[in-house]
């Protein structure tokens, strides 16, 4: 008996001295490209290709014996299941460099997703940049650079301003309330900043991990590296500039992009709200669609066609109801009909980001997701 105890000790003072990576560090994988980034122990913000970002509050459960940890967490606003995420302290090879990573990471997503990856250690630390204000800190009226999405104008460096003067989707940054997302060219990005005075002070960006045409690396990389740390900021006439503080020609120079519309454009369905808090995909072989325009907004429900009147102001909307032709198909293709025009009637707010576009409801949860249809 002594033996196996000895034994079982041996096991549990190896796993436990096994180094630990703390965040922040971001889990990511390919096909598709996909990242979840841990900014501290119980927040973590999941990216996906053409879907909005999405925060999660969670804890931890350590498994040490066995060098693995089981996080779970839920939505930090509105409704929807929970993301759980196994990380094991293993090397991993990304598939993509010779680099090894030190952690596996196995996830689950509320719509049955499974998601497989590495993870690494944040380029920078962000522990003294809160990725999600305290609750409890003062309201305070929103900085010039808060609200207009800015679409990159202008990029230090000769190579660099000629790479993106050739991009047909430049690079985007939205400040809002100490969270930043934006879009390199290439791959979405979350990150967390402060404001004081006309200083503003960014953590290291996560992002999804997709590769590009070297002339869009070439921006992205560029892009990513001036856009960290302190930097100085003026906004006049709709252009934004951002400095370093040591430096007299602006790192970055933005423009306010042009208000978002929803009219005028078919959007082709990529997920949406099956009524049982899961956005899912559209079965295979079906086709979801929406149009809005003149107060009607139209589309294909999969098996028949539907229309409803509309109102909206500003980011509100209001749709329904709604009436469909009489065409019967298969059992399932009808179910998903059924959830997707009823999800459609449950919208509140709209949003669109490039060419995605972001229904919500009421109680935050997602009504739809769908991406302009070229």
């Amino acid at each position: 008996m002594s033996k196996w105890v000895a034994a079982i000790g041996v096991v549990l003072v190896t796993a436990l001295a096994a180094p630990a990576v703390e965040p922040p560090f971001v889990c990511f994988g390919n096909e598709p490209s996909w990242s979840l980034a841990f900014d501290t122990r119980d927040t973590a913000r999941l990216l996906l290709p053409d879907e909005a970002p999405v925060l999660y509050r969670g804890t931890e459960t350590r498994l040490d014996a066995l060098g693995e940890r089981v996080w779970r967490g839920r939505p930090a606003e509105g409704a929807g299941g929970d993301v759980v995420a196994f990380l094991l302290e293993a090397p991993c090879s990304d598939g993509m460099s010779d680099l090894q990573h030190p952690l596996v990471a196995r996830v689950s997503l509320p719509d049955g997703r499974y998601l497989v990856g590495c993870c690494r250690i944040a380029e920078a630390p962000a522990a003294d940049v809160p990725a999600v204000p305290a609750p409890t800190a003062a309201p305070r009226a929103p900085a010039a650079i808060e609200g207009p999405l800015w679409r990159l104008t202008r990029l230090a460096g000769e190579e660099n301003q000629t790479a993106l003067a050739g991009l047909a989707n430049p690079p985007t940054v939205r400040f809002d309330a100490g969270h930043l997302q934006g879009f390199d060219g290439c791959n979405q990005l979350v990150g967390s900043y402060t404001i004081d005075g006309d200083r503003v002070d960014l953590s290291a960006l996560a992002g999804t991990m997709m590769a590009c045409p070297r002339p869009v690396m070439v921006v992205e990389t560029a892009f990513k590296k001036a856009l960290t740390g302190a930097l100085r900021f003026t906004v006049a006439d709709g252009q934004m500039t951002l400095t370093r503080e040591s430096a007299t020609e602006p790192a970055l120079v933005f423009e306010a992009a042009p208000p978002p519309r929803i009219e005028g454009v078919t959007w082709k369905v990529t997920g949406y709200n099956n009524g049982r808090q899961a956005v899912v995909s559209p079965l295979i072989g079906t086709t979801l669609t929406v149009s809005f325009a003149d107060g009607s907004v139209t589309g294909n429900a999969g098996c028949n066609t539907f229309r409803a009147p509309y109102t909206r102001e500003e980011n509100r909307l209001t749709i329904g109801p709604v009436a469909a032709t009489r065409k019967v198909c298969k059992k399932n293709v009808m179910e998903q009909e059924r959830e997707f025009l009823a999800a459609i009637e449950s919208t509140t707010t709209w949003a669109v980001d490039r060419n995605m576009l972001d229904l919500h409801r009421a109680d935050g949860e997602r009504v739809l997701s769908a991406k302009s249809a070229k």
